[in-house]
């Protein structure tokens, strides 16, 4: 790892107000003195630029969604602590209730004193409180909230075990055969475990099998009353034609991402796992997408099947970042680096917050996107079947070599 250039505020408590101003003109023609200094001595010793961008070491994935081709992988198959990607598990379970029968968008369910318990990211809403099923999705899609997500495995199976037995049943039967869940919202539990193959695996079986919600994904925030609630999927309205998917975060996982984008009618899925920091893993799943978006040999047909399983190498043991990220026991504080390059764009306006609400109020449908953002076609392929696993012959896999990020 290389050493990073942290652009940093100074801060300055100055007691007697009347002096203030004087202060405060001294120190900024001092700083500007300082920084010409500094940039005249990094230049003569060679040191004036800013460093490389460096995309997470941990398990990446990068898929043609159409395809279902692995253009790029990095220990895909490694078991890694999903943390909230599970809701994309607990979300195609649900889309399968309703599919059944079972439950509609309508239907009302009830947070329960198990639900609320769970820590933040939450509603917080009260015990007793009911909402419909429609509400509760956009709340656990977009706020990422673990108590609404509890509240939705308890109203489809009665219970959050008997719901987590469900999305097994469904992880074996789509051959996520890395995966174990325990909850419906990915707090760590002991043997609640993924990995980027697996979740790109559920990612896509939801874009081909259900593409009427996948609207859902695509909402940057959520009002509900006067407060407006953000998706902490930076790249929604940092990176051009991005369409979902969920992030994740735990101590133990790291910064987690699954992300999808459309361009030019091809639409790409990237998978990251153990992000240092929410920049890196955002600039990670940015660079993954540019890439494949670009390159000759990423193009449509490129790639490994995602079902030939022993492509992505052995099901290892789960890795662990929780000394790495939360020294201490807490959190670590990481400031933003400016980099030599950035595959993010400066800040632009999706859409307006989604409202949501609490009570039997049902939500405001369809949700209206913007003409120019890229749309997935309103119908699923002929074959919404699983696809068998198949052996690969040989044992030499060849996808796209990625290069260190640069312009």
């Amino acid at each position: 790892m290389i050493d990073l250039s942290v652009i940093r505020c100074p801060r300055l408590s100055i007691k007697r107000a009347v002096y203030r101003p004087v202060v405060l003109a001294f120190l900024m023609l001092a700083g500007i003195f300082h920084a010409h200094l500094a940039l005249a001595n990094a230049a003569a010793n060679g040191q004036g630029t800013l460093p490389d961008l460096e995309i997470s070491p941990n398990p990446l994935l990068l898929m043609d969604v159409a395809t279902g081709n692995v253009l790029y992988q990095r220990d895909a198959n490694k078991k890694w602590y999903p943390a909230s990607l599970t809701k994309l598990m607990s979300a195609y379970v649900i889309f399968k209730a309703i599919e059944a029968g079972e439950i509609s968008e309508d239907s009302v369910l009830t947070v329960s004193k198990h639900a609320l318990s769970y820590p933040p990211s939450k509603m917080g809403f009260p015990v007793g409180t009911k909402l419909t099923v429609g509400n509760a999705l956009r709340m656990m899609l977009v706020k990422s909230a673990n108590d609404i997500a509890a509240a939705l495995a308890e109203r489809v199976a009665g219970s959050e075990p008997a719901f987590a037995k469900r999305m097994n049943a469904e992880a074996q039967r789509l051959g996520m055969h890395a995966s174990h869940f325990v909850n419906a919202n990915g707090l760590y539990a002991s043997g609640h475990v993924s990995s980027a193959r697996d979740m790109a695996l559920v990612a896509r079986q939801i874009l081909v099998e259900f593409p009427q919600y996948r609207t859902l994904f695509q909402i940057p925030a959520i009002r509900h009353g006067k407060k407006v609630l953000r998706s902490y999927n930076t790249l929604l309205e940092h990176f051009r034609g991005a369409n979902g998917m969920k992030t994740g975060f735990v101590c133990a996982s790291g910064y987690n991402i699954v992300a999808s984008a459309t361009r030019g009618g091809r639409q790409l899925l990237a998978v990251v796992m153990g992000a240092p920091n929410a920049q890196i893993r955002a600039e990670t799943a940015a660079f993954l997408l540019s890439e494949g978006f670009q390159r000759q040999d990423m193009r449509s047909g490129a790639g490994v099947p995602i079902t030939q399983e022993a492509a992505f190498g052995p099901i290892a043991s789960a890795g662990n970042m929780r000394s790495e990220v939360c020294p201490n026991g807490q959190v670590k504080w990481n400031p933003t680096v400016k980099y030599s390059s950035s595959y993010l764009s400066p800040r632009f306006k999706l859409m307006e917050p989604v409202r949501v609400y609490a009570g039997a109020r049902s939500v405001e449908r369809p949700v209206i996107l913007p003409e120019n953002l890229a749309q997935l076609p309103l119908y699923a392929p002929r074959d919404k079947s699983v696809l068998p696993l198949k052996q690969q012959k040989g044992s030499q896999i060849k996808l796209a070599q990625l290069p260190r990020a640069k312009p």
